[in-house]
């Protein structure tokens, strides 16, 4: 929790807004995706990761508003999340992912975004269904 206290410091603290001044087309930063964990973005590709799961998307369409404030975007992916099920058995889950979200900046190379993510398990009971996420980068 107290790392989520550290990012808010930091967007309070920070000044500009422009999403399309990043230096090095790197961001790292923290996510509740498949959980609370670490999210990476470089170009084109993001990466989600914690101890239990992993999800790796690609940007297929970005939208920039006129001051390029903020950005909807479209990616496609995978993911796979090792889970403890309630009988103490592990139920995996593996898939693709398609997800839809909104980024913005926060601060001087500071971006949030949220997303709503379809996704399709192809683990024993092949569901579909929509989860949702949520981060905060810092753009180096």
């Amino acid at each position: 929790m107290k790392v989520v206290y550290g990012f808010i410091v930091i967007l309070l603290t920070t000044g500009s807004t422009h999403l399309a001044a990043k230096k090095s087309g790197f961001d790292l930063g923290v996510a509740y995706d498949l959980d609370v964990g670490v999210t990476a973005q470089f170009n084109h590709y993001s990466l989600f990761f914690n101890s239990d799961a992993v999800a790796f998307d690609a940007n297929l369409e970005t939208f920039y508003n006129s001051k390029k404030s903020a950005a909807l975007y479209i990616d496609f992916g995978a993911f796979y999340q090792d889970r403890e099920a309630n009988n103490d058995t592990f139920e995996d889950r593996v898939g693709i992912r398609l997800p839809i979200g909104v980024t913005f900046g926060l601060g001087r190379n500071v971006e949030a975004y949220i997303q709503a993510v379809p996704h399709y398990d192809f683990n024993n009971d092949k569901d579909f269904d929509v989860d949702g996420a949520i981060g905060v980068r810092y753009q180096f």
